[in-house]
C-alpha cells in the first residue's frame, strides 16, 4: 500500500499477466477445468510441495493434485518459482494484493518482509514486473482451488543459495506460529530438437531415458538432497528451476517432514506427440 496525494492511500494491485492459454480467464472457465479433474487425494498434512509450472492444459491436474494434499486451515501459501540462474538475484513480489479471476488475494506482508530482511545480505534482491508462469500458473490454481489463504512469492535462483532460503523462511514461519504452505515450481527435462538437446546416448527411446533422469531428480528431493537436485538441473539440464524445489524441499526437511512421495510422472507428449517435449512430476512432504 501506498500513499498519494491525490487518493491517500492506495493498495498495490497485481493484475493476471498471462495470457488465457496458460489457464482459464475467466472465473466459470476455471470452475469448469477443475470439475473435469478427477478428486483424487493422494496424501493428508502436506506442508510443502513440487509441481510443474506448464499451462493448466499440460499439468493443471498434476497441481491440483498436490494441492488437495495440503494441510487443512492455512494461513498463507508461499510460491518459490524459477527461471532464475545460479547467481541469479532473489526476485520478489511486492504487490499488497493479486486479482485472480476467482478471487483477490492478499499478500502476507509479516512473512514475505520478515524474509527479504533475513536474506539480503544473500542475495541482492530484485522487484517483478513482468509476467512469469513459474509463480502464476501455480497461484491461479491455488486462488480456485483452496479455502481464503494470503500468499507471498519469490522466484529463486537455481542454486545452493535456495537451500539456505527455504531455512530461513521455515524459522520465520515457525517464529510467526502460523500455518504456511509452500510449493515450489519447476519443469523437468526439455528435450528435443526445439530445445537443442538430444544426446546421442537418448536416441534409441528418448522417452525413456527422460523418465530414467528425471526420477533421478524427483527421488534426490524427495530424499533431502538438494545438493544432487540442483546438480542434476543445472548439469544434467534436469530441470528449468531447480531453486524453488529446492528451496520448498528445505523448508520441508527444517519443520520435520518425513521423505516426500513422489506423486506424478507425465510429459507434453502424452497428450501432443511430437519429438519435443517437456517432462512435469510433483512431490509431497508431509509433516510426521
Amino acid at each position: 500500500m501506498h500513499y498519494t496525494a491525490s487518493r491517500g492511500f492506495v493498495l498495490n494491485t497485481r493484475s493476471r499477466g498471462l495470457p488465457e492459454g496458460w489457464y482459464p480467464s475467466s472465473a466459470e472457465g476455471i470452475r469448469r477445468f477443475i470439475r473435469g479433474i478427477p478428486d483424487e487425494k493422494a496424501g493428508s498434512g502436506a506442508l510443502a510441495a513440487m509441481v510443474p509450472h506448464a499451462g493448466w492444459e499440460f499439468c493443471g491436474a498434476i497441481i491440483a493434485k498436490a494441492m488437495r494434499c495440503m494441510a487443512e486451515n492455512l494461513n498463507s501459501i508461499v510460491i518459490l518459482g524459477g527461471h532464475n540462474p545460479p547467481g541469479g538475484r532473489l526476485v520478489r513480489y511486492d504487490e499488497d494484493a493479486w486479482d485472480f479471476p476467482t478471487t483477490r488475494l492478499y499478500r502476507d506482508a509479516e512473512i514475505s518482509d520478515s524474509v527479504n530482511s533475513r536474506v539480503s545480505d544473500k542475495y541482492k534482491l530484485a522487484g517483478e514486473s513482468s509476467a512469469d508462469n513459474t509463480v502464476e500458473v501455480v497461484l491461479s490454481m491455488a486462488a480456485a482451488l483452496l479455502p481464503e489463504f494470503q500468499w507471498a512469492a519469490w522466484r529463486l535462483p537455481s542454486d545452493e543459495r535456495s537451500l539456505f532460503f527455504g531455512a530461513v523462511l521455515a524459522e520465520t514461519v515457525k517464529k510467526s506460529g502460523k500455518r504456511v504452505a509452500v510449493i515450489g515450481s519447476t519443469d523437468l527435462t526439455h528435450y528435443g530438437p526445439n530445445y537443442d538437446f538430444m544426446p546421442g546416448e537418448s536416441r534409441d527411446d528418448p522417452r525413456a531415458w527422460v523418465k530414467k533422469r528425471d526420477y533421478g531428480i524427483l527421488r534426490s528431493l524427495a530424499n533431502f538432497d538438494g545438493i544432487g537436485a540442483l546438480e542434476a538441473a543445472n548439469k544434467k539440464l534436469s530441470a528449468c528451476s531447480a531453486g524453488g524445489a529446492v528451496g520448498a524441499m528445505e523448508y520441508a526437511r527444517v519443520l520435520g517432514a518425513r521423505s516426500g512421495t513422489i506423486l506424478d510422472y507425465s510429459t507434453s507428449s502424452d497428450l501432443y506427440p511430437s519429438s519435443s517435449f517437456v517432462a512435469y512430476g510433483s512431490i509431497i512432504w508431509e509433516i510426521a
